[in-house]
């Protein structure tokens, strides 16, 4: 009865994603002693709280207590050319209150309820906020050097297609690493290219690694977003996409998750099982 309650849930998150997005103004954050800035707890006009995380935009960790956190605050410092890992975790630490201040007054949520998996045990809903001077709360985290183009994309509020807001939200943090404004003002550009260079060898090591595994095989419809992550070809991104998409009748339901072509199927489908 619980795997069967699992499926439905799944499957009523993945309706939600194609859904049209829903328009609530007049949204008010919630005070909380955990929430970042790309996710954060929101009360909503009927009086509803959820927990938003924002389309198209990763800030930095603000803590790292765990070995998971760890891993997350070096591939954040590893992206921004930047050695010390403090840093890093202050520049998360400044989103957060960015977007704290930002949210003082009221601000629209635009959402389809489309679930954002994640490593917190509270259920996140994938959402865009309109401030309440106009502007957009992603593209000023990633206009201001507050948070890295990155994460679940789709067609935006003001009718963008996910390819067109991918791209203005890239020239967005191009500008901001060209103008050098928040944690972009601490990259060093030489250390940037190795770093990610590292970053990627570490990948490919992972890739050989955990490639073929010779235990148990993963189930997509049950397995972490970080167990995902291991897989060969599969970010973050992927990995979230994929849970989002659950549930799956066949592996091959997976080549309909956008980002994953033939090549990187052919990579990782013999380490997948759906569970009868």
């Amino acid at each position: 009865m619980k795997r069967l309650a699992a499926v439905l849930l799944f499957a009523l998150a993945s309706v939600a994603a194609g859904q049209a997005l829903q328009k609530f103004e007049s949204c008010r954050v919630v005070d909380s002693d955990w929430a970042d800035g790309d996710s954060f707890p929101v009360k909503l006009p009927d009086g509803r709280e959820i927990v938003l995380r924002l389309y198209y935009v990763d800030c930095n960790e603000t803590s790292a207590t765990t070995e998971t956190d760890q891993r997350r605050v070096r591939d954040q410092s590893s992206y921004f050319g930047i050695d010390d890992h403090q840093v890093t975790l202050a520049s998360g630490r400044r989103a957060a209150e960015e977007v704290r201040q930002l949210l003082a007054k009221p601000f629209t949520v635009h959402t389809a309820f489309a679930s954002a998996p994640g490593r917190s045990a509270k259920p996140r809903t994938y959402g865009f906020v309109t401030l309440s001077d106009g502007r957009d709360l992603g593209e000023v985290l990633v206009g201001e050097g507050l948070a890295r183009s990155f994460g679940l994309r789709r067609g935006t509020p003001d009718g963008l297609t996910t390819a067109a807001a991918e791209a203005q939200m890239d020239d967005l943090e191009l500008g901001a690493a060209i103008a050098r404004r928040g944690i972009w003002a601490e990259t060093d550009a030489q250390r940037l290219v190795s770093l990610r260079e590292a970053r990627r060898v570490e990948e490919r090591e992972l890739e050989e690694a955990f490639g073929r595994p010779g235990g148990e095989p993963l189930d997509p419809n049950t397995a972490s977003v970080d167990q995902i992550t291991l897989l060969p070809g599969i970010g973050e991104v992927l990995a979230e996409r994929i849970v989002e998409g659950r549930p799956y009748k066949s592996v091959d339901d997976l080549r309909r998750v956008p980002g994953i072509g033939e090549k990187v199927f052919a990579g990782f489908k013999d380490s997948l099982q759906i569970a009868p």
